[in-house]
């Protein structure tokens, strides 16, 4: 099944220009864009209080991802990059050797982008997720993860950052993070702190 599936999203590969260059351009870079995305939104909703909580959240539920990603998934099971094993994939871009599993780009979009889709009460929310899972998508259409890998991604990143959300959200030591970061903020910049 996993070789199946994998066939039906690389073999579209190399059919079109245009979709290599979005694939190439999806599996590479919108990690970094989402990175400056957040950076970005965080001093533009500087006054928004329950905002930054989401936004801190959604970083310590991707961080806690990765944890469990790395030193737990990774540790239980390995195998190398579908270029590394298989012949006649099409590989997009460069990568080196290594576990594959699970997919750490998959991780960080679901880690963040539940939390997204939990926090947001308009019909933009499903975006968040189908936007995850076009990344996910994109790292096997460009030949350097296993559908698995994906799955596992995104399982991990969506039942820790549902776990984050519920226990850390609101929660005293949050706030209180958030409260002193205020502070040394606005010995910087000069605005005042908002509380909610």
């Amino acid at each position: 099944m996993d070789a199946f599936l994998f066939r039906s999203v690389n073999d579209l590969a190399t059919k079109s220009d245009l979709l290599d260059t979005i694939g190439v351009f999806t599996a590479k870079y919108t990690v970094y864009i989402l990175a400056v995305v957040m950076i970005c939104l965080w001093f533009v909703k500087q006054n928004d209080f329950q905002f930054r909580q989401m936004l801190s959240v959604s970083v310590i539920s991707c961080l806690i991802s990765e944890l469990v990603g790395k030193l737990i998934a990774g540790r239980i099971y390995y195998h190398r990059q579908p270029f590394a094993v298989w012949s006649n994939v099409h590989q997009l871009i460069s990568k080196n050797l290594g576990n594959s599993f699970p997919s750490d780009h998959t991780i960080v979009f679901f880690s963040i982008m539940i939390i997204f889709f939990i926090y947001t009460k308009s019909k933009v929310r499903y975006l968040f997720p189908v936007l995850a899972l076009i990344v996910g998508l994109s790292r096997i259409f460009v030949g350097v993860h296993y559908p698995v890998d994906v799955f596992v991604g995104a399982s991990i990143g969506t039942i820790i950052s549902i776990i984050s959300y519920i226990y850390l959200f609101d929660s005293i030591m949050l706030n209180r993070f958030l409260k002193v970061i205020y502070k040394f903020e606005n010995k910087i910049f000069k605005w005042s702190f908002i509380s909610n």
